[in-house]
């Protein structure tokens, strides 16, 4: 088969499960290609970007001068080297329309149109985003491109987006193939905004159970208990209580260190946070880290803290894929009840849960699994167990290459 994959941003250290499924198609033996709405340049990436030549597969809609006159020189010159000025009917409708349906002379649509023009036909356009479907939709109108649309749908698109565009999927959601919502809980929201139930199936993400190895979790009574959080600096992802939290512990008298991984637009807020409880010396941040780091830090880790809320804005989780990493591995996750979270994560058997911004709930949770050991074992082995059966990704890959099939009705 012939795979288009649309991505909002390449490559982004923080989407493991959108690598996932592209290098799993092309394992597979099927032909992928990478559409990004942006660039990201970074000096850590994700090895299978080399090992799997992903650069190489990958065109940037947005790649197009800042500069007007460059811009314009630059799209004459790809007219003509990707055959575009041969569909002149196509190339008008390309200069008059935008993705707001307003003039196109900015030429940002027709970039969008370039990206694809010499490209042919696919058998499968995957938006890994909801926000991308309507674009793959106009574009396959256009006879840019045609292929069966797949959509799947991760979090902040079906909660967040829609609060202030709610129409925005109409159209997709009457003239897309098929839609895969991450959980039940994206999924209900899918159905509660009007898209056909025949059209939807909750595919999860998945992760390579064999790169994250299991390991039984003990601690010495005099050592550091060691805290981890792994995520973007965003409202969702609940930081602000996760350290309070740690501040009532450490002021309790308990030994731990928390380190978190990440980075983002609320990096300020967290730093700021953490001088207002006082715990500098309890707390690291680390930034991004590679693959390689983040499993060592798992490694030596003995809890890992993700106190997901759904943000001001609406915004929400999926079911973060830093869960099931931690879980592979055997550590004791502390977690929310919040979106799909609760699909992964039974609480009191393979990690705990607690209300939203509930810091008294989760301060309480918090110190009873640092103080009781004896029960990471347990749990750590059922956690495991949950995600070899529901949430690995080689098995996840063979389910979505096999909608793919049916979808377009070829044999791999």
């Amino acid at each position: 088969m012939r795979i288009a994959f649309f991505l909002n941003e390449f490559p982004a250290l923080s989407q493991p499960f959108v690598l996932n499924q592209v290098t799993g198609m092309i394992d597979r033996g099927h032909e992928v290609d990478i559409y990004a709405l942006s660039r990201l340049e970074l000096e850590k990436k994700h090895p299978q970007i080399s090992s799997h030549d992903l650069l190489d597969r990958t065109r940037f809609f947005s790649d197009m001068p800042a500069e007007y006159l460059k811009r314009l020189g630059t799209a004459f010159e790809l007219v003509i080297k990707r055959g575009l000025w041969l569909r002149p009917v196509m190339l008008l409708k390309a200069l008059l329309t935008s993705e707001n349906g307003r003039s196109g002379l900015g030429l940002r649509f027709l970039y969008r149109v370039l990206a694809l023009a010499d490209r042919g036909a696919y058998d499968i356009i995957h938006c890994q985003f909801g926000t991308l479907g309507p674009l793959a939709l106009k574009l396959k109108r256009l006879g840019v491109t045609d292929g069966k649309i797949v959509t799947s749908f991760r979090g902040f698109d079906i909660t967040r987006f829609l609060a202030t565009r709610p129409d925005y999927y109409e159209e997709l959601f009457r003239h897309g193939d098929l839609f895969l919502p991450v959980s039940k809980s994206l999924r209900d929201k899918l159905l509660a905004n009007g898209c056909p139930a025949e059209k939807v199936r909750i595919l999860y993400s998945g992760i390579d159970c064999s790169r994250f190895r299991f390991s039984v979790r003990h601690r010495d009574p005099e050592e550091v208990t060691r805290l981890l959080g792994i995520g973007r600096f965003v409202e969702k992802k609940g930081w602000n209580y996760a350290i309070e939290a740690v501040a009532r512990l450490v002021k309790s008298g308990r030994n731990v260190r928390y380190s978190i991984v990440g980075d983002g637009a609320l990096r300020s807020d967290v730093e700021q946070k953490i001088a207002e409880c006082g715990i500098k010396d309890s707390v690291t941040l680390l930034g991004w880290c590679e693959h390689q780091e983040i499993t060592r830090l798992l490694e030596e880790s003995h809890i890992l803290l993700a106190p997901s809320v759904t943000a001001s804005d609406g915004d929400q989780e999926g079911i973060p894929n830093v869960l099931k990493e931690a879980m592979a591995m055997g550590l004791p996750v502390i977690s929310t009840w919040h979106s799909g979270i609760p699909e992964l994560v039974e609480d009191g058997v393979t990690g705990y849960l607690v209300p939203e911004r509930d810091v008294e709930a989760l301060t309480d949770r918090l110190v009873y699994v640092c103080d009781h050991p004896e029960g990471w074992v347990e749990m750590g082995e059922k956690a495991r167990a949950k995600i070899d059966a529901e949430f690995d990704t080689e098995s996840i890959n063979n389910t979505l290459e096999e909608i793919y099939i049916s979808l377009t009705g070829l044999n791999n």
